[in-house]
């Protein structure tokens, strides 16, 4: 699925043979970008393609094991919660049943299933040990006991989080808003209950100085979102109507509801554009409210929701990443289940809790039949497609994703009926307002690649989209698709390829070896020496973050007998004082 494909199929730094114990480092530091972070998310991959290979159903139950392992953490966090809420009857139930609604919930569905969003479930399995532990230390502390060696603890357990994904930032604010409702700062000793005030209260200080000094500025420049079609204002708008989105989708979780592609949400220009930005602030608004207020009186209540709000810190900011993700909720759910597990709780009923426990079992009922059924669409990648097609018309990535499913079912024949049908597809998406240039990159391989025409109009639209949308990282990897099978010996255009990668590179800057790769097409296919040179040039200008890329550069070119390029790189670093 989606990003699946970058990470994991296409990385071949992954892909460990049996019994290759040392690569397993490499596939470690083989996240980009930089390869430096995810280690541990990535050691994972590299460890399931060497006992099962490119196999899905492995790296699946891989990643089930670890949900599975997750929904027992959650199991023991719940309980400790709820007896810390002064829950004495039904406490181990209760705390099954939240657990319970929290795994078979259709929204982790594609969690679990979108296999490179391990990192995403592998970060909270230490994020949830560390609170596990941020919990019995302050417990130990409130009693008079030594607590610090627990709360030493969540240090190696962060870093281990930290390991699969930056998301464990988070963990202070969870811990903070255990703080604000159960624990209230509490201690055995007057300096124990300043400690933890003061050493919140200075912690987000120092946060909210560095979010307004470093970050809003950094993201405020327009370069930040060049790859987006919208600003980091639009973006946090944008956030209060996506909020509420999951909200619906965590307490009526419908099938229709989680489309798992939402790039066809348009972002909100202003509070009043649409008005649902505004109403749903104002939903946001009036929860976060209600929390303050009732964090003595209802601190699960106001837990639950702080644990929402906290979830979302990262990915609902103005950071420059996409509107809507599914797996953005895989714990922000548990903060929802615990803010209804106690408005539950205090419901009255008359005549004993018989009815009340008959309409929880009829809820966890109705919710796992929720699960397996999507869990059984996301069994068959045809229903998948079709499914997702289906629920949401507009997206482009939905209908790529048929389209890509139709010719695989082909299998290479133009003759095939599902030829056509991927064709149909495909020109669907590109009538699509936020279509990218996948849909013309597909039509132009799918008929190159067969020796069949290719329609000049897919080339002119290409171009347009490329003078007219966001470069984003689809585009980028459609186009070095493109050369890619050029260079495999598929005929293509490349005069229109060559001028694709110049729109490209007069809107954005890329790394210093693509346009090395296109300097290559320009002088093998295009035969075009000035504009092999003029990208060269372009290379070493960009070879200044990347110590010992312009002596590669020039080795690789003297190494394939054009030493004339070799030279022309190595007196262009010169002249421009650039190390070599």
């Amino acid at each position: 699925m989606f990003d699946d494909f970058p990470a994991l199929v296409d990385n071949t730094r992954i892909h460990v043979a049996a019994g290759d114990w040392s690569a397993l480092w490499r596939a470690a530091t083989s996240f980009d970008p930089g390869g430096t972070g995810r280690q541990l998310a990535m050691a994972s991959f590299g460890l399931n393609h060497m006992l099962g290979g490119l196999s899905p159903w492995g790296w699946k139950f891989g990643s089930l094991l670890v949900h599975l392992v997750n929904a027992m953490l959650v199991y023991l966090l719940c309980a400790r919660l709820l007896k810390l809420a002064g829950v004495r009857s039904w406490l181990r139930p209760s705390a099954w049943v939240i657990a319970l609604l929290w795994a078979t919930h259709p929204l982790q569905v594609s969690t679990v299933l979108y296999v490179v969003q391990r990192m995403e479930m592998l970060s909270l399995t230490f994020v949830l040990m560390a609170l596990l532990a941020y919990l019995r230390g302050r417990a130990m502390q409130i009693e008079g006991r030594c607590g610090w060696p627990w709360l030493l603890a969540c240090v190696p357990l962060l870093l281990l989080a930290l390991g699969s994904k930056e998301t464990a930032l988070l963990l202070p604010a969870y811990t903070l808003a255990l703080e604000l409702t159960l624990l209230q700062f509490g201690g055995a000793t007057l300096g124990q209950r300043r400690f933890w005030r003061w050493g919140y209260g200075a912690g987000v200080a120092v946060a909210a100085i560095l979010f307004a000094c470093v970050v809003v500025p950094h993201y405020a420049a327009a370069e930040a979102y060049a790859i987006r079609d919208f600003g980091a204002l639009e973006r946090v708008l944008t956030q209060l109507r996506v909020l509420p989105l999951y909200l619906g989708q965590m307490v009526l979780p419908l099938p229709g509801t989680m489309t798992f592609y939402y790039d066809d949400m348009q972002a909100s220009q202003a509070l009043l554009s649409p008005l649902s930005t505004l109403w749903g602030g104002l939903l946001l608004l009036g929860l976060l409210l209600l929390a303050f207020l009732l964090r003595r009186r209802a601190p699960l209540f106001a837990l639950g929701v702080l644990w929402f709000f906290a979830a979302h810190l990262i990915t609902s900011n103005v950071i420059a990443l996409e509107l809507v993700f599914e797996h953005r909720n895989y714990f922000a759910l548990l903060g929802v289940l615990l803010a209804l597990a106690d408005l539950v709780r205090r419901l009255p009923v008359k005549d004993g809790p018989a009815i009340k426990v008959a309409a929880i079992v009829a809820v966890v009922a109705g919710v796992g039949f929720l699960g397996a059924v999507r869990s059984a669409v996301w069994g068959e990648g045809l229903l998948l497609s079709t499914e997702l097609a289906a629920i949401n018309p507009q997206s482009p990535r939905a209908a790529h994703e048929l389209g890509v499913r139709y010719y695989e079912m082909a299998d290479g024949s133009a003759d095939s009926p599902f030829f056509s049908f991927a064709v149909r597809e495909f020109e669907r998406e590109s009538q699509l307002p936020n279509a990218s240039i996948l849909a013309e990159q597909s039509l132009i391989l799918m008929h190159a690649g067969r020796g069949l025409p290719v329609n000049p109009q897919w080339w002119s639209r290409l171009h347009e989209r490329l003078r007219n949308r966001p470069i984003t990282p689809e585009t980028t990897g459609a186009l070095f698709g493109l050369l890619n099978n050029r260079l495999k010996g598929v005929a293509l255009d490349d005069a229109a390829l060559g001028d694709a990668f110049l729109l490209m590179f007069d809107k954005v800057v890329m790394p210093p070896y693509s346009y090395v790769q296109v300097a290559a097409h320009a002088r093998d296919y295009r035969h075009d020496p000035d504009l092999e040179m003029r990208l060269l040039a372009i290379a070493v200008e960009q070879s200044k973050g990347h110590p010992g890329y312009v002596t590669r550069m020039a080795e690789g070119l003297r190494k394939d007998g054009h030493v004339v390029q070799a030279d022309f790189v190595l007196a262009r670093a010169k002249a421009e004082n650039i190390a070599p």
